[in-house]
This record gives C-alpha cells, sequence and structure tokens, in this order.
C-alpha cells in the first residue's frame, strides 16, 4: 500500500508540473519551481521524465531553458511565448506594436532603463527574429517582423494579467 501511495504522489506531481506548462508555456524550472513550491530535484526527475515521455519539449533560450508542451507551438510561437515570459522584453515589443519605429532613446525611456540595457534587450530580440532595426541618422528605430495579431492573441492566451493591463493600449490594434 505504501508504494502504491507513493507512486500516485509521483504521478500527481508530474501531471501537476505538466499542466503548469500546459498553461504556462516557455515557462523555466525556477518558475515552477516557485509557483508549485516543489523541490529542484523533485522538478528535475518529473521534468526528465516528461520530456522522455515525449510529452514536454525543452529548448535553452538564452539563460533559461524553457519549457513547452511537446504539441501545438512551432518555433516561432516558442520565440515569441519567450519573450512575453520576461517583463523588459514583453514590454518593449508591446510598446513597438503600439509605436511602431520608435527610437531606441524612446524605449528606454518608456521602460525607464539605461540605453545600454536598452541596446542590450534590443540585440536579443532582434536575433531572436522579433524586431528589425534601421538607423535613421544617429538613431536607431525599431520595428516588431511578423504577424503582431500572432503575438497579441499568445499574450491574451497565456498572459492574461498582462493582457489586461495592456488591452486598452492596444485595443485598437486589433479592430
Amino acid at each position: 500500500m505504501g508504494t502504491e501511495h507513493a507512486a500516485e504522489a509521483l504521478g500527481s506531481r508530474r501531471v501537476q508540473i505538466l499542466d503548469f506548462i500546459k498553461s504556462n508555456p516557455g515557462t523555466h524550472m525556477r518558475r515552477i519551481k516557485r509557483e508549485l513550491k516543489l523541490a529542484m530535484g523533485v522538478i528535475q526527475y518529473h521534468l526528465y521524465r516528461l520530456e522522455k515521455d515525449h510529452s514536454i519539449v525543452s529548448r535553452r533560450q538564452g539563460l533559461y531553458r524553457r519549457f513547452y508542451p511537446s504539441l501545438g507551438f512551432r518555433i516561432e510561437e516558442q520565440e515569441i511565448l519567450s519573450v512575453l515570459s520576461q517583463e523588459t522584453e514583453r514590454d518593449l515589443v508591446l510598446y513597438l506594436i503600439k509605436n511602431p519605429g520608435a527610437s531606441q532613446k524612446e524605449l528606454s525611456e518608456f521602460a525607464h532603463i539605461g540605453a545600454s540595457a536598452t541596446s542590450w534587450h534590443m540585440k536579443r530580440l532582434v536575433e531572436a527574429g522579433l524586431l528589425r532595426p534601421r538607423r535613421e541618422g544617429l538613431f536607431v528605430c525599431y520595428t516588431v517582423v511578423g504577424d503582431t495579431t500572432k503575438i497579441l492573441t499568445l499574450l491574451k492566451s497565456y498572459h492574461p494579467r498582462v493582457w489586461s493591463t495592456w488591452a486598452e493600449r492596444l485595443a485598437d490594434l486589433l479592430t
């Protein structure tokens, strides 16, 4: 009976982690630990099993290994979800959706970060294929590349609290 109970607990934790990843695609291990309040070793074990069972896939993006349900997300969507889960980069992309062609200076002022930090974030977003830089005299201006509707749909689906914050500012772009 004791082993049966232990196996059931293991299975329920795995299901809990899988459900969290399905609800929060692009999440990373430390967020899973923080949100589910599980030990790191438990999470690592279950992530390994879930990946081995092909229930999830992972991709290293920047400093983090991010986890996605194995079905349903193409690489482009994984990149978008990765950016949407990072507050500063998400806000910069959303600002650019609302204000295409904004300069690096405008972005720094909007995000309340220094020029070098803005430059670092913008470089990452360009490398991820989400932005295109354009030099205009002394300024570098940026535009979102690709389908902004897809970005907004993923934001609304997987980051509803952020969506509600940005919805009024972005409403006119969806109509």
